[in-house]
């Protein structure tokens, strides 16, 4: 992987050489310098880094409107504040223009590092792909256990080739933002009408009226896993679109850039069936 370069923008010749070696020392590399907001446009515009350090105090502009500047510009840009400031106010200020951390002076080496590989994304979609199936999990057991009133003994299976072969009735959710995926609900007749049942209070006969039951609770349930996704992390802001229903026999789903897991769920209304999964990023 290619070092990330790293334009300092800073007035003093102190903090820039302490700045270079605590870049160095974690395998940055320092693309060029900037004592004043100005020279710290110009030199973005030249050198286009993958991320800026950004000072407060400077002689012709202060950090935040140099930011603003650079980020009106070039909306990819990322920036953090590293400075002998650090307060509430300025915060607040800084994250409404869009600079995405703040430090201050002086920053210690590994801080500074972990901090330029989390906003450069760097190492995220690795995590993430570790972390998301968990939160799904919680929301489909919690969903069955709450709604349906079932307890259910869950088995997850990873699946690699992203092949799904449906039960007989399967609601797709979409998933897009900072990575593109797809949620499943599956399950087959006989217990989707047991689950509308129970959703419900009485038999449902109307065969439209129990998919739209099932799709909104197949709905309910990935709303609820990727806002928990969306609360670790928060930058992917992942949405789900609208659900399409598939029923009859033999369908068979397939995605061989998916990678998947497969939640089956033995319960007293009959299996039910949770596939989630992602390609990877944008």
């Amino acid at each position: 992987m290619d070092k990330i370069r790293v334009l300092v923008v800073d007035d003093s010749p102190f903090s820039q050489k302490i700045m270079k070696a605590a870049l160095e020392a974690s395998g940055f590399e320092v693309c060029g310098f900037a004592e004043t907001g100005r020279e710290g446009i110009e030199r973005y515009r030249l050198l286009q880094p993958d991320a800026v350090t950004m000072d407060v105090t400077m002689p012709d502009m202060d950090g935040l409107t140099c930011s603003r500047e650079i980020l009106a510009k070039w909306p990819q840009a990322h920036i953090i504040m590293v400075s002998a400031m650090k307060d509430e106010a300025l915060i607040a200020q800084g994250s409404l223009i869009g600079i995405q951390a703040f430090m201050q002076k002086p920053a210690k080496p590994a801080e500074l590092a972990t901090v330029l590989r989390q906003v450069c994304g760097i190492g995220q979609e690795e995590e993430f792909h570790q972390q998301y199936l968990a939160p799904f999990q919680a929301a489909f057991e919690e969903n069955v256990k709450d709604l349906l009133q079932t307890q259910a003994r869950l088995t997850v299976t990873a699946v690699t080739d992203g092949a799904f072969v449906s039960q007989g009735l399967a609601i797709v959710l979409g998933i897009t933002g900072g990575y593109q995926g797809r949620a499943i609900l599956d399950m087959s007749q006989a217990t989707a009408n047991a689950l509308v049942e129970q959703l419900c209070g009485q038999p449902v006969t109307d065969q439209e009226d129990l998919l739209h039951c099932v799709a909104e609770f197949a709905n309910i349930i990935g709303g609820h896993g990727v806002s928990k996704v969306n609360n670790l992390f928060p930058k992917l802001d992942l949405r789900l679109t609208p659900p399409s229903i598939l029923f009859g026999e033999a369908i068979s789903i397939v995605n061989p850039k998916l990678k998947s897991y497969l939640l089956h769920a033995e319960t007293t209304l009959g299996p039910v069936a949770f596939s989630v999964g992602f390609v990877g990023g944008k």
